[in-house]
């Protein structure tokens, strides 16, 4: 009799479609694992709760919508159907938390490393994307990784001045240790957390315009991603699925390296 094949869920908002893109066009190997997808358009994400491990709407019409694009037809998400969920995008942003945190350090030395580490907390743990993983976690019954939306793709006008020099100049320095920090305080919450594959930054804070969506400039788009991006981060997600342990674990996943970010 063979072992039944270990189940990934990927859950998010409308990034997780650059996921779902690299699946359908081939450019990862799914094989070896029971995938599945159950996501919408953030502004619904407004619409759920997650109690005793399991992810619902809050009303029907929410529920619906989530159910039509899982192949399965669900209208709930229960951590207990899964070994792992992949919780992707999902409203959850550093970006701009990145950048206040920098901006408070350009003003001088008067910030703590204790206070940056408050800001960052605070910051990812206020936010309603993060708060789902974290209930699903707590729950204990399946692990959960998670991705923040990634930086905005080089350059939106509207940011073109918001990294100043005094910032750029710390963020070579300060950016990796944003990181770990971030990833310290989601293993306080049960999660894993995978930061931005180091080969799609460029400028320190954006994303190379080799994985922004199709048309990006002339749509305006510069938060969503291309199918390229999306095998980067389908790709990790599975090797973990098939390891059957994270990132960061005192042993890593064969081929989850630097490159993609583990």
């Amino acid at each position: 009799m063979t072992d039944a094949l270990p189940r990934l869920c990927i859950f998010g908002d409308s990034h997780y479609a650059c996921l779902k893109q690299a699946h359908v066009q081939g450019l990862v190997d799914v094989s070896g694992v029971d995938l599945e997808y159950w996501g919408h358009v953030g502004s619904r994400f407004r619409f759920l709760e997650v109690r005793d491990g399991v992810i619902h709407p809050l009303d029907d019409f929410t529920a619906r919508r989530f159910a039509k694009f899982n192949e399965k037809g669900r209208s709930f998400l229960p951590a207990s159907d899964f070994d792992l969920i992949y919780v992707t995008g999902a409203r959850v942003y550093v970006w701009g938390l990145f950048v206040r945190v920098l901006s408070a350090l350009g003003e001088g030395p008067f910030v703590s490393s204790g206070l940056v580490r408050r800001m960052l907390a605070d910051g990812l743990r206020g936010q309603s994307g993060y708060r789902l993983a974290a209930g699903l976690a707590a729950a204990g019954q399946a692990r959960i990784l998670l991705s923040p939306v990634a930086y905005y793709t080089a350059i939106p006008p509207q940011h073109a001045g918001a990294i100043t020099p005094e910032m750029a100049a710390l963020i070579p320095t300060h950016l990796p240790r944003f990181w770990a920090l971030l990833e310290e305080i989601a293993t306080e919450d049960g999660i894993t957390l995978l930061p931005q594959p180091e080969g799609t930054v460029i400028g320190g804070l954006f994303t190379d315009p080799a994985y922004a969506v199709a048309d990006h400039l002339a749509k305006g788009d510069y938060e969503h991603h291309n199918a390229a991006y999306g095998a980067l981060i389908l790709d990790r997600a599975v090797a973990i699925a098939r390891q059957g342990r994270a990132c960061g674990d005192r042993e890593r996943p064969a081929g989850c390296g630097q490159e993609v970010g583990c």
